[in-house]
């Protein structure tokens, strides 16, 4: 910065020819040479005024005489180990980038005297444990970036002191838990990203401590159930991720409003169940991602929750169109917001493919209570087992009993008969079938009435065709009537007397009478 000033100043002076356009000069010439001279260049790597950029050079170390810098990447090496001073005399540092590296071990001290540092990336080395202290000899330091490592566990006092960490990354480790309160001193921390571990659990007070937080990922672990109590106090949250996780149940054990809180995603669950008063804690939720569950049906409770919602995404899960699916298909109707298609029918058989809205429109499945609509439908997710949710909290929703079929609930019962759903189906595809009948049956009139139209001669040469078939056809039958009728009959009528018939019998002769019968004429 001096030099900057004494070179505006040679500017300023040398027009006027004045000897203190020559001293400041030289002043000039002489703090431009000093630092190339005390803080060079290393042979291998690049320099930028007073960043030194050392990549993919297959260093196996730190290289020296590297002082005067600001800002180091070591990155795309193949540094093993950090030791203590490996980073003697960075004091001005503020910037450190270890990346893509073969780094296996870190010891306590390595990182002394760089309390400038305001950036560290560890990131996608073969990291598997770091000592408490390790960050401790950075209290100046925002961004920390662990992801891609192996770390197994993070021990409890790893970030003390990091009052000012803003960001931290630990996706893509081997995490199994995480320490009560080791977030303690992190209060300015704003981004936090422990995606991709193995986290099958969480303590109610693993997060204490981040008021400012505003960033939480939690997607692809191995978390069973989502307690909305395991983020206790934080204030500021705008966005929870816990997408691909292997959650069953989402539920509320604790007393506590998300005001910020906008966007939730629990999309590639095993979700079957949720709390109703569950959504009753954020009331500014804005997107809602549940898609790809095994959820059965909507709790009319939450549903009258989702007040704010502009986005959600309900499909790939398991609906079941029969009653209980009556509020959801009439909150879906209202939503003016944004929502995914393909909202299919996973049961009964019959309807399964069908979207819900058709199957309730075509099966009439709410039209006979309309007032059961508007109520609370709290059912099991699988009745044959009857399976009943007994949760820490209880309500006016929650399930008294079931038997036979029959769903009770302090406000509402509802019977859902599976015969009756039969007969209503066998009935929908009778009707169907007359009006498809119907349907072919106008359709060909309509055609005969557009060839009539359109082309006369030709139905005239079919109506002349048709008389002489019929025509032909009466004469076939007339000639067969003809030659079922007898043919003229002649016969002899004799009739002798006693005497004449004795004496034709015994002389042979006598007089006789012949009569000829008048014949039958037939005209053809």
């Amino acid at each position: 910065m001096l030099m900057d000033f004494l070179l505006i100043g040679l500017y300023l002076k040398w027009p006027l020819r004045k000897p203190p356009g020559l001293i400041l000069c030289s002043l000039g010439i002489v703090l431009k040479i000093v630092p190339l001279v005390g803080g060079s260049c290393p042979r291998p790597c690049r320099c930028d005024n007073k960043l030194l950029y050392c990549e993919g050079l297959n260093l196996t170390d730190i290289p020296q005489n590297l002082s005067s810098a600001i800002g180091l990447s070591l990155r795309e090496n193949n540094i093993s180990e950090l030791r203590e001073g490996n980073f003697v005399g960075l004091s001005q540092l503020t910037w450190l980038y270890l990346d893509h590296n073969n780094i296996e071990i870190v010891e306590e001290n390595a990182f002394e005297r760089l309390r400038r540092v305001k950036e560290l990336d560890l990131s996608t080395n073969r990291i598997e444990s770091l000592p408490n202290g390790t960050f401790r000899p950075l209290p100046n330091l925002r961004i920390l970036d662990l992801s891609y490592n192996r770390l197994q566990s993070l021990e409890p006092d790893l970030f003390h002191g990091l009052r000012k960490l803003t960001n931290l990354h630990l996706r893509y480790n081997a995490l199994k838990f995480i320490p009560v309160r080791i977030f303690q001193d992190c209060r300015s921390m704003q981004f936090l990203d422990l995606g991709y571990n193995q986290l099958q659990s969480l303590a109610r007070n693993s997060f204490a401590g981040l008021f400012k937080l505003t960033e939480l990922h939690l997607e692809h672990n191995e978390l069973v159930k989502v307690n909305l109590a395991h983020f206790p106090r934080l204030i500021s949250l705008r966005t929870l991720y816990m997408r691909n996780n292997k959650a069953t149940i989402v539920v509320s054990t604790l007393d506590w409003t998300w005001d910020h809180l906008e966007k939730i995603d629990f999309s590639n669950n095993e979700i079957e169940f949720i709390e109703p008063h569950v959504f009753e804690s954020v009331p500014n939720l804005k997107t809602l991602m549940l898609d790809s569950n095994k959820l059965t049906y909507i709790d009319q409770r939450i549903l009258d929750s989702w007040t704010s919602l502009s986005s959600i995404s309900l499909s790939g899960n398991d609906w079941e169109c029969s009653r209980n699916v009556c509020a959801l298909a009439s909150w879906l109707s209202n939503f003016q917001g944004q929502r995914d298609s393909g909202l299919l029918c996973a049961s009964p058989d019959i309807a399964q493919g069908e979207d819900i809205l058709d199957a309730v429109y075509a099966f009439q499945l709410c039209e006979d209570n309309v007032e059961a609509t508007t109520q609370t439908f709290t059912a099991t997710r699988n009745r044959a087992r009857g399976f009943i949710y007994d949760g820490p909290t209880r309500n006016p929703y929650d399930l008294q009993d079931v038997e036979g079929g029959e769903v009770v609930t302090n406000s509402l019962t509802v019977t859902a008969s599976a015969d009756d759903l039969e007969s209503t189906m066998q009935i929908h595809k009778v009707v169907t079938g007359t009006m498809a009948l119907i349907f072919s049956f106008l359709i060909m009139v309509l055609m005969l009435y557009v060839s009539w139209k359109c082309f006369p001669a030709g139905i005239r040469q079919l109506r002349q065709c048709f008389t002489s078939q019929r025509r032909k056809q009466k004469q076939k039958q007339t000639m067969q009537q003809m030659a079922t009728t007898s043919a003229s009959e002649y016969y002899v009528d004799y009739k002798p007397n006693h005497i004449e018939g004795a004496l034709v019998i015994i002389n042979e002769y006598g007089s006789c009478t012949c009569q000829q019968q008048t014949s039958r004429e037939c005209e053809v």
